[in-house]
């Protein structure tokens, strides 16, 4: 009799993993659009310019041709998508895709889904979106028996609507304290994020200007910063910059636009 249960229940949530995989998805387009906006500031406060091609030597005709991306480090980027996945499951069982698409991560033995499970799910989420549009997990959902992606594979988990997740431990929910530490946390970080912008950024964009060769006249091979001069919505740095003709010695002057720092001014001595 107590197998029979247990081959129901587990037929059961069956059924509910395969009733919310539309939910699902739109969840994951939520999410995406979320974390595309947490992207962008990210690379914009955190990023440094780089040239993504061409090249701005300038050609026989006297032009220079590139492109340029402002972005952090592709491993920086892809543990801030970890951890915006990881967090909130941890918390409440969804992130805000799941949140407002009323869908919630369970484990798929019944029992209460623990930190482990929520952290082998998201840590192979990066696995799932290969090759590339999470076209990998999307098709393991669609395939296998409990609609689970590879990352629910290893954790045992998948993913029902919020009303078959009631029961007591079916999903997470954390307690006062954690939701007050988790909300002081998330204040903490904007709060950096907002101070770095104006006080760590500068020495970003000065370095943004030598990737793409425009921080001295005729190119610069190497330089160093002096200590930052501020101003009232400028800041100014001391430049020595190593050129293939010798040392030039100058001045950046950085301005403050409302949302980030731009270059301004700049002056160099160079050898003739």
């Amino acid at each position: 009799m107590a197998v029979a249960t247990v081959g129901a229940v587990r037929s059961e949530l069956t059924e509910y993993a395969r009733d919310a995989r539309l939910s699902r998805a739109w969840a994951l387009i939520l999410d995406s659009m979320v974390f595309a906006v947490l992207s962008f500031v990210i690379n914009s406060v955190y990023g440094v310019t780089q040239i993504t091609s061409g090249s701005p030597a300038p050609d026989l005709g006297g032009f220079a041709s590139y492109t340029t991306s402002t972005v952090v480090p592709w491993p920086w980027l892809t543990l801030a998508g970890i951890v915006y996945f990881m967090v909130p499951e941890a918390l409440f069982g969804a992130t805000l895709g799941k949140y407002w698409a009323r869908i919630r991560v369970v484990r798929v033995d019944g029992r209460p889904l623990n930190l482990g499970a929520v952290a082998i799910r998201n840590l192979l989420k990066p696995i799932d979106w290969l090759p590339i549009l999470y076209l990998l997990g999307g098709a393991s959902v669609l395939i296998t028996k409990n609609s689970q992606r590879l990352g629910d594979l290893a954790a045992g988990t998948t993913v029902v609507y919020r009303h078959r997740a009631s029961e007591p431990g079916a999903t997470r929910h954390a307690g006062l304290q954690a939701q007050r530490i988790a909300g002081i946390l998330l204040v903490a970080a904007a709060l950096f994020t907002v101070a770095f912008d104006y006080f760590g950024r500068p020495p970003l964009v000065i370095e943004g200007l030598f990737n793409v060769r425009q921080l001295a006249p005729g190119g610069v091979n190497s330089y160093t910063l002096g200590d930052p001069q501020w101003g009232l919505g400028t800041v100014t740095y001391r430049v020595a910059a190593a050129t293939n003709s010798g040392l030039c010695n100058g001045t950046v002057t950085l301005q403050w636009f409302g949302l980030g720092w731009t270059e301004g001014t700049s002056s160099f001595g160079c050898p003739v």
